[in-house]
């Protein structure tokens, strides 16, 4: 009876989230974020109901867009003019925050949502931050959960946010379909500045702040840049990447930006290469869901703790080495 009854509340709420409800939303996605293991067993109930009823009812796929770049580059701002053009298209337009090191800086992402008044005050725009730390198996897992929640809304155009240049940007570039990197005026000649292996991701290169007293040195940057793009390389046949000068806040170049969003996705698309890529996320999201589970499993097991404590002190005693004590713990909860 209680079963039928969990059952039906996950229905319902998987009823007002497809009917867009921002609060059936927001406590969804914090269950995903939840740490507790209780949590985490309702999460997986609703998110299995959520992507069966994606699924079924054949919603149209988002459009998922990341966005990075160092700090101060002025990715906020770029997001918020970028979000309102695209409102002003018709799309329902989500925005997630993710950042490595909120569990730490707490405010910085909170921060990110009050510079985007303008945006966050849209009927058809829902901002989110993402703190990936608070979330066991790491960014991959809570994001891509978190964004079919938001596909299920019928959000059409998703933004994923990342806070500087790292590991971060490479587990959010596997899991969007364009990933656009922004540079700092002034960064340096021929590419310096950016990281080359953040580079390997971008499929369209932004140079933000293309105004007032920053404007002549941004030009430069730009030229520096187009004139040694061929030494950006794209995995994607024939394609080059686009270099392009923007303003948030003279709004110049926001709708050429997402021009050049469009098109890397049609170019994709039309040798196969967006579905494969597509797959290839499905896989990932597999792996990653597969790593996380094993790691609450590796938590709640019913002997787990006895057997961890009992390990830790034959180790501490040097009866047996680290090494051992691991494998040891492992194989012994396999074969439980």
């Amino acid at each position: 009876m209680r079963k039928n009854s969990v059952h039906t509340a996950i229905s319902k709420w998987i009823n007002s989230i497809e009917k867009g409800q921002i609060r059936s939303l927001s406590r969804a996605i914090t269950l995903v974020e939840s740490t507790c293991i209780e949590d985490q067993n309702r999460a997986r109930d609703l998110l299995d109901g959520a992507l069966k009823r994606l699924n079924k009812n054949g919603h149209t796929p988002t459009i998922r867009v990341g966005i990075s770049g160092p700090p101060g580059v002025g990715k906020s701002s770029y997001i918020e003019s970028l979000g309102m053009h695209l409102l002003s298209l018709g799309f329902r337009v989500c925005v997630l925050a993710v950042d490595p090191s909120s569990r730490v800086s707490g405010g910085s992402i909170l921060g990110d949502k009050i510079r985007m008044e303008r945006l966050s005050t849209q009927v058809n725009a829902f901002i989110r931050p993402s703190p990936s730390q608070q979330v066991l198996g790491g960014v991959t897992h809570a994001t891509q959960s978190i964004m079919s929640l938001c596909e299920l809304a019928g959000y059409s155009v998703i933004l994923i946010e990342t806070v500087g240049i790292g590991q971060n940007e490479g587990a959010v570039a596997d899991m969007v379909d364009c990933f656009v990197l922004l540079n700092q005026p002034g960064s340096g000649d021929e590419l310096q500045g950016i990281k080359r292996g953040v580079l390997e991701f971008a499929d369209v290169l932004l140079v933000n702040k293309m105004d007032g007293a920053t404007k002549y040195l941004a030009q430069q940057t730009l030229q520096s840049l187009r004139s040694t793009s061929q030494l950006i390389t794209h995995s994607l046949k024939n394609y080059q990447v686009p270099i392009i000068g923007v303003s948030s806040v003279e709004e110049t170049g926001i709708s050429e930006s997402w021009q050049a969003v469009t098109k890397f996705l049609e170019q994709a698309t039309s040798i196969g290469y967006y579905e494969h890529k597509r797959q290839m996320q499905q896989k990932q999201w597999f792996k990653k869901l597969s790593e996380f589970y094993w790691l609450q499993y590796l938590h709640s097991a019913k002997h787990s703790t006895p057997l961890k404590n009992m390990l830790l002190k034959e180790m501490q005693s040097g009866k047996i080495s680290i090494l051992e004590a691991a494998q040891e713990f492992t194989r012994s909860l396999l074969n439980n």
